[in-house]
């Protein structure tokens, strides 16, 4: 369903309207609180709320009475802070030079680092929710091992959930909210007893015991108060009412004005820091829309709008918090302070005797974008005024429908669906509804209506957003987007130490720490993004490695020389047979060591330490070229700059918390944290489309919004929020809406509206284009929020049809569609030639192939531009792209003699083996590894001797004791002891082992090493080649064996020394169950047949062509699905 189409789009500043047009009710706002008292000021979204506090505040900064450090702005989050801080700035033309925008919390640290200033203390500090997290985690860790008071979790938490970190965020959501209803451990304990919840008794335990944790931390005098975010706000309201007490000669800060923005996100505690302000004198102005409330499940109030409408009531005693209070006892459900019988009470706050203001105006977008808007919010409770619903977007479009059952007018969504089509093509603005089949045609179908937006319409990818309901939803559709090249917005939503250019920089502070570096720390930083080895090349260095410890005589397994590789590059790297890639990872890794180490042993502090391990890494310049390209790699690139820069400002702030921290207890602090840290590390800014939560968009607006993943039982989500600490009912009982039994159906009710909240503050969030869209399979249906954009005759049971993505806008779908139409051309003109021999017409023939012409010659355009799949060359499929030899008609060819017994056998198979078609190393091939190297240690030694560095080697395979393990150990002991046995009927004296060789033989070049050379007397030798599969060859074959006619072909050629020559050649085969090793011989040659065998081989090798041999070695062969000669390696493609 579309309602518009795409025309002209303009991008408009956030938080100003269209062309600075001036509001007439936004100056009656400013009027009046120039005139003084309070005031509540309403609006829908986009009708200026913000851009009026904003205009406020500019307003009175240009006064001369009245200064910027008299008015003080605040906002519910952090981000909306700072796109108030930089509205100011703009409107102002001018940087103020102090913040002029805060949070609450913010504020109220700012306040207690001042006071705490003047009253001569160390500066207080603010955890984070990684250090409350963190302290939660050692709390409960110490419960389990029997440390600390013993909270007596009741049955219904069992003990497994205490370790658990989901169980860990419930219990700090509760401590939250406890903490912002004014609660101390007491009270919720209280509360818990009262209403008969014995796991609040017990949070309320934990409480108190973490409140005396924290205040641990002050006992040194270079350490301040510790203030966590939900406590400290009534932290700053309690010092401010008790100013005049505890600093008699310093005046109370006072503000003439403060300015709340989107204040229906306010909670409790933030009302009641309002209330102290406001009996100090400051005019209170707070502004919001109930019905688009996205903090509900933090503690939220939604209804402090319409509360600040009320009269204040009279202080309660000497409480400096103040507001109203109701008995806990029989009728109520108390929170708050201890009053009278010792029971908990509820607190209300936030009555200020405002007055209340409309501003009955839309700014963003138009009356077709209005509409849904207004049907969002249809059936919400009123929440205090409700002519905001009624407000008209600017564009001046007259209001149409039917009287609703209030009696207010409300437009008729379907109607201005139909009457506003045109006209909304040609104010540019749509309302799109779009149901796909599965969640990766979803993806692919934003992914097209973004570009499309970006492409026809101009609009910058920053103007772009992609909201959903929950943050389970994000990573799969930031996934889609960056598999479709959309550039996306880098997001903190993991765990600091999870991100994966961090962790090796915390391996390298933690190997530095321990100062050992083990095999798993080794192969990790050499995988990691630092060190940039892949698991194949790491698995090359590991062979390389080990062939080296092997030639040199040695026996160490492979994690002992990948570990000194790192620690002494320049002793290994350098005899060492390796692609570069692994070499330059070795270095690097060694570098980064070896930089951290010197530092640690220099300044030792952890920014010192990892700045040191990062500039060694070198990927500080690779990564920004990286990031400034297109594509999954910038991504990836931004990304993980960004968690650097991250890393580095948490070293900053864990230094400036915890003066002479070390690195080992950085490593702890991170570590101990299972969500993202709440830090102020800015990302790099770029051009990207933003996907995030509702609750992060709130307060912001782009160009074109998708509304993703509506679906039913997801949004809305109407599962009661009692968990199983039930945190959200801490909130309820704290701000009196849980005063009194609450039924099943009202509780699932409240839900619905705050669903419907969120949903409302989801499509308000577009300027101009809207896209709604859900997927609608065998397990999923669209969400009953689909009706509200686009409504449907409630009697249908109808399903909604799904749509499919259309081809990407791209380079890349192009390139896929013109490679289509080449194919399709080319098809059709064959099969109209065909019909031409058959006398009938060949014009379709000609209009494909004029077709296939156009599309190829596009092709060629975007091939010589360097676009990638272009180039047929490129393509999988086509035809050979050359039929001439491996090697030149005068090029020696490089021949083993291992390879000559497969290239007899099937020379396509060799060809493919040679090229890299090999399956990767079984338990058996291991096993067998071994029992060579021990018998090119122990060329004379005894059963026991082997044995013995058998079970000294034994772990270097790392096969578990299981019954599969065992048995290996069983058929590695058996080998050894039939080699043993083989080996004593040899005479002592005349055995080499691993004897290299190399000789030109015709255009051969014969290289190889065999495994024994057993001396026959009067210059003779006799090559022996070990096996350790468990079928020999039979008997007869081995005369004209191949591989042991080219070791006799190497002696004759002067391999082994010109005075020595061929006395035969032997197989020995020790694997399998049998009494002795099966020996296979093969007589000295009565003529130069193997020479000939082998130059001939090389001819084969070097030539152009490969016959593919059937037979019954087919049934085990590892490249027969490339096998021409089996169905299963037929081609899969056109020929």
């Amino acid at each position: 369903m579309v309602r518009g189409e795409i025309g002209d789009m303009t991008t408009t500043p956030v938080l100003t309207p269209p062309g600075r047009v001036s509001d007439p009710a936004r100056s009656v706002v400013v009027d009046a609180v120039l005139t003084g008292g309070h005031h509540v000021v309403y609006g829908a979204p986009g009708s200026g709320k913000s851009t009026t506090a904003v205009e406020l505040l500019a307003t009175l900064a240009e006064r001369e009475d009245v200064g910027l450090d008299e008015v003080l702005l605040l906002a519910p989050t952090r981000q909306a802070a700072t796109r108030l801080r930089d509205a100011v700035s703009r409107r102002l033309a001018r940087t103020t030079g102090r913040v002029v925008a805060r949070t609450p919390a913010s504020f109220a640290f700012s306040l207690l680092r001042q006071r705490a200033a003047l009253l001569g203390e160390a500066p207080p500090m603010l955890l984070t929710g990684a250090d409350q997290d963190a302290a939660l985690a050692d709390l409960l860790a110490g419960h389990t091992a029997g440390e600390g008071r013993d909270p007596g979790w009741p049955a219904d938490v069992p003990a497994e959930a205490l370790g658990l970190a989901t169980f860990r965020h419930e219990l700090r959501d509760v401590l939250m909210r406890a903490a912002e209803a004014g609660w101390d451990g007491a009270d919720l304990a209280e509360m818990g007893r009262r209403h008969g919840r014995p796991a609040w008794v017990a949070c309320g335990r934990v409480m108190a015991e973490y409140d005396e944790v924290t205040r641990l931390g002050e006992t040194t005098p270079d350490r301040g108060t510790r203030y966590d975010v939900a406590g400290i706000v009534d932290e700053a309201a309690r010092a401010l009412d008790a100013w005049d007490l505890d600093l008699p000669r310093h005046p109370r800060p006072r503000w003439r004005v403060v300015v709340h923005d989107d204040y229906q996100d306010a909670t409790m505690a933030t009302a009641r820091l309002l209330e102290v302000l406001a009996r100090d004198g400051a005019r209170i102005v707070v502004l919001g829309d109930p019905d688009t409330a996205v903090q509900t499940f933090r503690g939220g109030l939604p209804a402090l709008l319409e509360e600040a409408t009320r009269e204040p009531a009279p202080r309660v005693g000497g409480d400096v918090l103040g507001g109203d209070v109701i008995d806990g006892g029989a009728g109520g459900d108390g929170g708050g302070a201890s009053a009278g019988g010792g029971w908990p009470m509820i607190r209300t706050a936030g009555a200020f005797g405002a007055r209340r203001h409309l501003l009955p105006t839309v700014w963003r977008g138009d009356e077709l974008l209005r509409t849904v808007v207004e049907a969002a919010t249809d059936g919400l409770p009123a929440l205090g005024e409700t002519a905001r619903r009624r407000s008209r977007a600017a564009d001046g479009a007259a209001s149409r429908g039917e009287r609703g059952p209030r009696g207010a007018a409300r437009p008729d969504p379907a109607a201005v669906s139909d009457a506003d089509r045109s006209a909304g093509a040609d104010r540019g603005s749509s309302v799109e509804v779009a149901v796909t089949a599965s969640i990766g045609e979803e993806g692919r179908l934003v992914a097209h209506h973004l570009r499309r937006h970006r492409l026809a319409g101009g609009i910058g990818w920053d103007r772009m957003a992609v909201l959903a309901r929950s943050s389970g939803q994000l990573a799969a559709l930031r996934r889609g987007l960056r598999a479709a090249g959309v550039p996306v917005a880098v997001s903190r939503d993991v765990p600091l130490a999870a991100e994966q250019a961090v962790r090796p920089l915390l391996r390298v502070l933690e190997v530095l720490t321990e100062e050992t570096l083990g095999a798993e720390a080794a192969a990790e930083l050499l995988l990691s993004p630092l060190g940039g080895l892949d698991p194949v090349g790491l698995r090359a260095l590991r062979r390389a490695l080990r062939a080296h410890e092997v030639r040199s005589g040695g026996r160490r397994p492979s994690d002992e020389l990948l570990i000194e590789a790192i620690e002494s590059p320049d002793g290994v790297l350098p005899e060492l047979r390796v692609a570069e890639p692994a070499r330059r990872a070795v270095e690097r890794v060694a570098r980064m060591l070896g930089s951290g180490a010197r530092a640690l042993d220099g300044p030792g502090d952890v920014e010192s330490v990892l700045w040191a391990v990062w500039e060694a890494s070198g990927r500080a310049e690779p990564w920004r070229r990286l990031a400034l390209g297109d594509g999954v790699s910038a991504e990836r690139a931004h990304a993980d700059l960004d968690a650097v820069v991250a890393l580095f400002r948490a070293a900053e702030g864990f230094a400036e918390r915890r003066e002479g921290g070390r690195p080992h207890q950085f490593l702890e602090y991170l570590r101990a944290q299972d969500f993202a840290t709440d830090t102020l590390a800015g990302t790099g800014e770029r051009e990207a489309v933003e996907v995030l939560t509702v609750a992060s968009a709130a307060g912001r607006e782009w160009d074109v919004v998708v509304v993703a993943g509506v679906q039913e039982d997801v949004w809305p989500d109407l599962r009661l929020r009692t968990r199983l600490l039930d945190p959200v009912g801490v909130s309820d009982l704290a701000t009196g809406r849980g005063a009194g039994p609450v039924r099943p159906i009202d509780a699932r009710r409240a839900v619905l509206w705050d669903e419907r909240r969120l949903f409302a503050s989801a499509v308000s969030r577009t300027h101009r284009h809207l896209l709604v869209t859900a997927v609608q399979d065998n397990d999923t249906r669209p969400s009953v929020f689909l009706d509200v954009v686009d409504p449907r005759d409630p009697l249908s049971d109808e399903l909604r049809p799904t749509v499919a993505a259309p081809p990407a806008l791209d380079l890349r779908g192009l390139v896929a569609r013109l490679r289509r139409e080449v194919l399709d051309a080319a098809r059709e003109t064959v099969r109209a030639e065909a019909t031409a021999h058959s006398g009938a017409s060949g014009a379709a023939g000609g209009a494909g192939a004029a077709r296939g012409a156009a599309a190829a010659s596009l092709l060629a355009t975007l091939a010589r531009a360097g676009v990638p799949g272009a180039d047929p060359r490129e393509w999988w499929g086509r035809a050979a792209s050359t039929d001439a030899p491996a090697w030149g008609p005068q090029e020696p060819v490089p021949v083993r003699p291992s390879s000559l017994v497969m290239l007899g056998t099937c020379s396509l198979r060799w060809a493919l083996e040679a090229a890299g078609a090999q399956a990767g190393s079984s338990l058996d091939a291991d096993v067998g590894t071994l029992v060579h190297a021990i018998a090119a240690e122990l060329p004379e030694g005894t059963r026991e001797e082997m044995l013995a560095e058998l079970d000294a080697r034994w772990d270097t395979l790392r096969l578990p004791d299981t019954w599969a393990g065992r048995r290996r150990r069983e058929e590695a002991e058996r080998m050894i002891g039939l080699l043993a046995a083989y080996v004593a009927g040899i005479p002592r004296g005349s055995v080499e082992t691993e004897v290299a060789f190399e000789v030109r033989i015709g255009r051969a070049d014969l290289v190889g090493r065999v495994d024994r050379i057993e001396r026959t007397g009067d210059g003779g030798a006799r090559i022996v080649d070990l096996k350790t599969g468990k079928s020999p060859i039979p008997v007869a074959e081995a005369d004209a064996h191949a591989q042991l006619a080219a070791y006799q072909a190497a002696v004759a050629a002067g391999g082994f020394g010109d005075d020595v020559h061929a006395d035969g050649a032997r197989l020995v085969y020790v694997g399998g169950a049998r009494r002795a090793a099966a020996i296979r011989d093969q007589a000295a040659p009565e003529d130069d047949w193997p020479a000939r065998l082998v130059a001939e081989a090389a001819e084969t090798m070097a030539s152009a062509e490969f016959l593919a041999t059937t037979g019954s070695q087919c049934q085990t062969c590892p490249v027969r699905t490339s096998c021409p000669a089996r169905p299963s390696g037929d081609r899969v493609v056109g020929r």
